[in-house]
């Protein structure tokens, strides 16, 4: 089985693609502090057994160098998954420099570093962008919440470095980009979630299930290169 690795693994959507990945991957998992969630993932045998790592790193913190070398220090992975994020909704009115700074630093740079840094070592494979739909359609993108400006800024280049990456990481390392949709999250309330479902066309809440597949159907196609996919139902 080839390594893969996960950054996010205990956001909403990691979470639910580690079991997914288990079945086909020995599995590099990061996370950032939800130990209780990251726990309750290795309760399942088939992940316990698939993992090789588990690397608990704060990237608005740590250096992003000393994370990649923890990755290779077990193996240079084929499918590198970037899903790690923050999200954030503060008022225009109290954005703040250090908010700027944090949320660039986490969901733009750390992302872009660990692609860069890992594409030029792997030996072919694939690096997935695993972001929201603002990266490509912007902030009113979801109805019924709306994103900070940092927020926006940190996901609105990935479009642009994808493309990027996937010229210069060429031909060995292909990337990619996927946008998602609303996904299920049962903490949200039962109003947000209603709402979601009456503003997406197929009213139905993205599976994670369809994700994974998208991200196998990208690592099978050797000419899927420096593309958004999108799973959205249609918002």
């Amino acid at each position: 089985m080839s390594l893969a690795l996960l950054t996010g693994s205990t956001g909403v959507l990691g979470r639910k693609l580690v079991p997914y990945l288990a079945k086909s991957y020995k599995l590099v998992l990061h996370y950032r502090s939800s130990e209780e969630v990251f726990n309750a993932l290795l309760s399942d045998p088939s992940v316990k057994s698939s993992l090789v790592k588990a690397i608990k790193w704060d990237f608005s913190k740590e250096n992003l160098s000393g994370f990649i070398n923890e990755v290779v220090k077990v193996g240079i992975p084929s499918l590198v998954i970037l899903s790690a994020s923050q999200y954030d909704s503060t008022p225009l009115s109290r954005v703040t420099e250090e908010l700027f700074d944090y949320l660039v630093r986490v969901n733009l740079v750390a992302p872009t570093y660990i692609a860069l840094k890992l594409g030029t070592i792997m030996e072919g494979g694939l690096i997935v962008f695993l972001t929201d739909m603002i990266a490509i359609s912007g902030h009113e993108v979801y109805t019924g919440i709306k994103p900070s400006l940092p927020y926006v800024a940190s996901r609105g280049s990935f479009y642009h470095i994808v493309r990027y990456l996937s010229k210069e990481l060429a031909p060995k390392v292909r990337v990619v980009g996927i946008a998602v949709g609303w996904v299920d999250n049962p903490k949200a309330s039962k109003e947000l979630r209603d709402l979601a479902i009456r503003t997406i066309p197929t009213k139905t809440f993205v599976d994670p299930g369809e994700v994974y597949r998208l991200i196998e159907l990208a690592k099978e196609s050797p000419s899927l290169n420096g593309v958004f996919l999108t799973l959205s139902g249609g918002i």
